[in-house]
């Protein structure tokens, strides 16, 4: 458990581990998610050249704005931008397009079997202001191209009118779901699952999930063993963006003292989850910047399931650590 004096509505924030988590996504999705699919849309005709050029110009027309709020704000406001951007790249891969993006292809543009192809990466350095000045330029940058291939996409029809803001708001409205993804991700795939218990954020990318406010992700993973549960003992610190809005009971000051004094007999009276004497109960304290989320066990009798049939079993309580999951009867 983490102890601290962080006023309520900060706890424990680290304003560098946010910059620092904004830059490193913002580069991965550009140079492996968005623009070489951009360029294998061009390759395919689906776009032209032309059509790219006006994404600059947009932005830097519409980017004159000097930035506005303190440096707190800045930050999430950078890691909404962020957000948005992830999403759109995401809402733009819909169904029903004339061109077929091979995944492979577009793992040979962005450089994945030839280095020649690879896209040159940015680097950042400076204050952390100065930092923070040119991720809001860059993420600008990148969102005015998006909207531009987006819009030529619409034009060209490949994407039909409001498609794209549909999918967006669908997306948006996934709330545990996302965690849910990604726990029916870790189930299936071993590969995903190490990535996830030993880098966290950065393994969601796999799945194109935004990581919202985030600064780091740790997942606890439920054991024969161990069983897992998490509080935020100063406040209510937690991912919003792949848990959805936390339980009201996770914002009490009963569960908050109960769970970090007695964490069996919590469990077994206040959500009727009793845990086997053999097994460990650990408790993990999320702060603003390192939120915890329980990858919780497998349940027998699903082997063969496909991931939707797998997420559709995990709940949002079960993502926090107060149920385990079973087959519905």
């Amino acid at each position: 458990m983490s102890a601290g004096t962080a006023p309520a509505d900060d706890h424990d924030h680290d304003r560098t581990g946010a910059v620092r988590a904004v830059e490193s996504d913002l580069e991965y999705f550009r140079t492996k998610r968005f623009e070489p699919r951009v360029l294998q849309l061009v390759r395919r005709g689906a776009l032209s050249f032309a059509d790219l050029v006006t994404g600059p110009r947009a932005a830097a027309a519409n980017g004159g704005e000097p930035p506005m709020g303190s440096l707190d704000e800045r930050v999430r406001r950078l890691q909404d931008e962020l957000d948005a951007y992830v999403t759109g790249i995401a809402a733009m891969s819909l169904p029903g397009m004339t061109v077929s993006l091979v995944i492979d292809d577009v793992r040979r543009e962005r450089g994945d079997y030839d280095p020649f192809f690879r896209l040159a990466k940015r680097h950042h350095d400076g204050t952390l202001e100065e930092r923070v000045g040119h991720l809001e330029s860059e993420l600008a940058e990148a969102r005015g191209v998006l909207e531009a291939v987006t819009a030529a996409l619409v034009a060209r029809g490949e994407i039909a009118p409001g498609a794209v803001e549909a999918r967006r708001r669908e997306l948006a409205a996934l709330g545990y779901r996302n965690g849910a993804r990604i726990v029916a991700r870790a189930w299936t795939d071993p590969g995903f699952k190490q990535r996830l218990l030993s880098t966290g954020r950065e393994a969601l990318r796999d799945l194109d999930v935004p990581p919202g406010r985030l600064g780091r992700l740790a997942v606890a993973e439920d054991t024969d063993e161990v069983h897992n549960v998490v509080v935020c003992t100063l406040c209510s610190c937690y991912p919003h963006d792949l848990l959805g809005d936390p339980p009201w009971w996770y914002r009490s000051d009963e569960y908050k003292a109960r769970i970090v004094e007695d964490p069996r007999a919590a469990l077994d009276e206040m959500f009727g989850l009793p845990v086997d004497a053999g097994r460990t109960v650990r408790v993990h304290d999320s702060t603003s910047d390192l939120r915890w989320m329980v990858l919780p066990r497998r349940p027998a009798g699903t082997e063969g399931w496909d991931e939707d049939r797998l997420a559709a079993l995990v709940t949002s309580e079960s993502l926090v650590g107060v149920a385990e999951l079973e087959l519905p009867r």
